[in-house]
């Protein structure tokens, strides 16, 4: 099964679990890898080396699937570079619009070029990963805050059961390093769109470690250091992807007939689609203001010649 189609079922059981309470079912088998591991390791670390191992399984197991949707976004970021003059066109006209339907038109061009280009709108996104760890940080934080013995074990000082800001701190600046080290290599044009990315997901990170407990906390940070070195393996790889997208796409120059409207932009996903139809709704909008505006003001004037007859009558 292909990502892409995975994503939404996911998405559905995860749903289903939160619904029904069920969110945390692997509390119960957490809870017994991370005594387990207590015992094998051993030591006041053991706890804290268990959650790291546990993060180290499930990267890896996830790690194909992640390094097929890094490269799938790869693969998009190169061929929207080469659409650029295209792109450039599109962006041109909608600032010289003088219309809202010259605005649909430039913004329906916009899809017409990624649709006969066969280029997401969505770079290559997937969350299909990230859907999948949230039972697995569910049942862990279940496990941490519900186990007696679990909830006073420490890591290197740290009570993995309360907050820990260097942890926090800590992941937020692994996931800024990642965040880094994805520009490397991506087209001026685009790294300025995703630049934001470097501050979000850090912040974000920070927020959601900083107020849950440090066994979360641990788990998010050794996350962060796969992601790193997935994200190397991405730098590396990017010149033959990069020689492979320009050896194999075949660009389809219509930006022209697009802003001419000549070619009928068809929303090629449900994304597309959605968004297709919130613009024909805002012009239908701003379409039936008109009407009333202008509607009124020809009522106000026949009125107003109405009245200005009266008072020569008079």
């Amino acid at each position: 099964m292909k990502i892409k189609g995975l994503t939404p079922i996911l998405l559905i059981v995860l749903v289903v679990l939160f619904v029904t309470g069920h969110a945390d079912f692997l509390k119960g088998p957490l809870t017994d890898f991370m005594h387990w591991s207590e015992t094998a390791i051993g030591g006041i670390n053991a706890v804290g080396w268990s959650i790291i191992i546990l993060t180290l399984v499930v990267r890896l197991i996830l790690l194909p699937m992640m390094i097929h949707q890094q490269r799938n976004a790869t693969i998009q970021q190169e061929k929207m570079r080469l659409l650029q003059p295209q792109l450039k066109k599109v962006q041109e006209a909608q600032k010289s619009a003088q219309s809202q339907e010259e605005q649909m038109l430039a913004s329906q061009a916009m899809m017409t070029i990624y649709r006969e280009n066969n280029v997401s709108l969505l770079g290559g996104m997937n969350f299909a990963t990230l859907i999948i760890q949230w039972p697995i940080f569910m049942g862990l934080y279940a496990a941490i805050k519900n186990s007696n013995e679990i909830a006073h074990a420490t890591f290197f000082g740290i009570n993995l059961a309360s907050h820990a800001p260097i942890l926090a701190i800590a992941t937020a600046i692994a996931y800024g390093i990642q965040a880094y080290l994805s520009l490397i290599g991506i087209p001026a044009e685009q790294k300025k769109q995703m630049q934001m990315m470097m501050y979000v997901m850090p912040i974000m990170m920070l927020f959601m470690t900083w107020v849950t407990n440090a066994g979360i906390a641990l788990y998010f940070f050794a996350g962060a250091l796969v992601m790193i070195l997935q994200t190397l393996i991405i730098i590396v790889w990017r010149p033959r992807l990069k020689a492979q997208v320009n050896a194999t796409f075949e660009v389809k120059d219509v930006v022209d007939d697009a802003l001419a409207g000549k070619i009928q932009a068809k929303p090629s996903s449900r994304f597309a689609e959605a968004m297709q139809a919130a613009q024909e709704q805002q012009q239908q909008q701003n379409g039936s203001r008109k009407d009333i505006t202008t509607t009124t003001r020809e009522h106000n004037s026949s009125k107003g010649g109405r009245n200005a007859g009266k008072q020569n009558r008079k």
